[in-house]
């Protein structure tokens, strides 16, 4: 359902758009949890706006008393309409502001999240809902880091010392999301590396436990005396992924002018490029932001919906029914028409597949702050930047995943019917060419063994983030560890170690169908103007840049091995800046 005003999918659960604040249709604002006013400044004020009309100012007769020399006697009020709240100045001497505008005297609505000043306080006004959001800014990023949860991998060495005092950075927003398991899990973004890293309760305690003040000797302590355990190197691993992604300052051996040599910083960026090159065009959010005013929001309407499925199951049938008329790779006399119209509209529907991504975020009231393309394996892909909807719910994730597969599958329905329904001849052809590769193109998106837009749904609906990793690890070593112990796997275990082995199985004939097609291209573009043995050698260079995300990672698995093994002969023991660190702790 979308809200009747801004166009933004409105929550059962909640009244009011949160989005633009309007009440929902058919809503009563008093049978729901009333939303609250919280404190920038001061964490303690947090007030319920239960009545119609709550008042704010410095007197004791409001109901949301202000001491602060700033603030009126009589400052301001909100106020609870049938199109949802408002804020309004009474005359105010030092005046109210909505976003930055003072008021003057006059009103301004309230959506989820606004920030208004009354003089020097600062609030947000906030609807109610299990989901915590930190800091005052919520940016994007393109990578969700998961942190290393206690007992799950190899702790690493302690070495830093334990006088500093780390402390947090502005700009950052935390949020809870559910799990499959019903343990807490949360979701830290940093506003300057664009970076997102998925935390423990653990790891929360620490995050909120860096303000400058306590020292790492502090934080090994509180932490011991909370869990029970002396961790510093656990505590050593968060703050350096905190710091890494730009949220710490503080930290030993990270200042802000320390920066690698030159050499080293264009190896780090080849080793990206050859993982994967993107060229992405940044600042697309207002461009969507209009065209989803303009037209957008029209797809997600129940009609939208309905019409998509239609089309979805309607061309099926057209599709199957002009199959005795139409053969693969003849296009009805269209001559080399055909192949170039062919590639004409599989560009089209890619860039259709992508902005339905976009407009689906949008419909959530989220950002999009970028799109582009990506090489991964030798093979092109284009992307929208969906990074923002960690901060919706699970649901919304799965509908923005499903939705650019879903458009896809629509324009195959409306090239399926446009051949069912023309006379045979090229234009049916190339429309038959084009469904055919558009049901291909959905089915490939739908497959849950790659990392695309099937995957993510599928992750979302387990409630388990990291499925691809956590299952091919437990095909890796879990699953023969529970073997070797005599221990039977369940029926979850059982089911992560065949997804696991479905991973790997696919992930290999994907990447060998990439070799054979670059091996052929290479091939027919080398014959005859090099000799043999330099046509091998060339083919077999672009096959292995062509895979080396495959063979890296355990390439340089092996090399920190190899220096590990050295480090530890060179050392009397491998565990003594551990100890010694622990040692100086107590």
């Amino acid at each position: 359902m979308l809200c009747h005003v801004c166009r933004v999918h409105v929550r059962r659960d909640f009244p009011y758009c949160l989005h633009c604040g309007t009440l929902r249709r058919g809503a009563a604002p008093t049978s729901y949890a009333a939303p609250q006013l919280r404190g920038l400044d001061d964490p303690a004020l947090l007030v319920a706006l239960t009545g119609p009309v709550t008042t704010l100012g410095r007197g004791a007769d409001n109901d949301v008393v202000l001491p602060d020399a700033s603030v009126s006697r009589r400052h301001a009020r909100i106020v609870r309409t049938g199109e949802g709240f408002r804020v309004e100045d009474l005359d105010s001497f030092n005046g109210t502001a909505v976003g930055g505008v003072d008021l003057h005297g006059g009103a301004a609505p309230l959506a989820d999240g606004t920030e208004l000043s009354v003089g020097d306080v600062r609030l947000v006004f906030e609807q109610p809902r299990d989901a915590r959001i930190g800091s005052r800014t919520m940016l994007v990023g393109t990578q969700l880091t998961q942190l290393p949860v206690a007992g799950q991998e190899e702790a690493p060495e302690a070495n830093g010392p334990l006088t500093a005092r780390p402390r947090r950075r502005s700009g950052w927003a935390l949020k809870q999301i559910p799990t499959e398991r019903g343990t807490p899990r949360w979701v830290l973004s940093s506003t300057r590396t664009g970076r997102y890293l998925e935390l423990d309760e653990r790891q929360v305690f620490l995050w909120h436990a860096v303000d400058g003040e306590n020292t790492v000797r502090d934080l090994l302590f509180a932490y011991a005396d909370r869990y029970g355990e002396l961790a510093l190197p656990r505590i050593e691993s968060a703050l350096s992924a905190f710091a890494d992604a730009g949220l710490l300052r503080g930290l030993p051996g990270r200042t802000e002018e320390e920066r690698p040599p030159g050499w080293r910083r264009a190896a780090r960026a080849l080793y990206r490029a050859l993982l994967k090159l993107e060229i992405s065009v940044p600042g697309l959010d207002r461009l969507v932001t209009r065209l989803y005013q303009a037209f957008g929001w029209r797809l997600f309407t129940r009609t939208g919906v309905l019409l998509a499925w239609l089309s979805v199951a309607g061309g099926l049938v057209a599709f199957f029914a002009a199959q005795g008329r139409h053969h693969l790779l003849d296009f009805g006399g269209a001559g080399v028409w055909g192949p170039v119209l062919l590639a004409a509209g599989y560009v089209t529907a890619l860039l259709v597949h992508e902005l339905t991504h976009a407009l689906a975020v949008k419909s959530y009231g989220r950002t999009v702050r970028r799109g582009g393309f990506l090489l991964m394996m030798g093979m092109p892909f284009a992307f929208v930047d969906t990074s923002d909807m960690w901060f919706g719910t699970r649901w919304s994730r799965v509908v923005v995943a499903l939705s650019g597969p879903l458009s896809t599958a629509a324009l195959a329905g409306w090239c399926a019917t446009g051949t069912a329904l023309l006379p045979a001849g090229p234009a049916s052809a190339v429309l038959y060419h084009l469904a055919f590769g558009l049901y291909l193109n959905t089915l490939y998106n739908f497959n849950p063994l790659m990392p695309l837009d099937g995957y993510q749904a599928l992750t979302d609906a387990l409630r388990v983030p990291r499925l691809r990793e956590e299952a091919g690890a437990y095909f890796r070593t879990g699953l023969w560890r529970d073997l070797r112990a005599g221990r039977r796997p369940g029926p979850r275990q059982a089911g992560m170690a065949a997804y696991g082995l479905a991973v790997v199985v696919g992930t290999y004939g994907f990447l060998g169908l990439a070799l054979l097609a670059w091996r052929s291209r290479i091939g027919d573009l080398l014959h005859g103007r090099l000799a043999e043995p330099w046509t091998t050698v060339v083919e077999a260079a672009v096959v292995a840049l062509v895979a080396f995300p495959v063979w890296a990672a355990p390439v340089r698995l092996l090399a920190r091995r190899v220096r590990r093994s050295r480090e530890a002969r060179r050392l009397p023991s491998a565990g003594t800046s551990v100890g010694t660190a622990v040692e100086e702790a107590a």
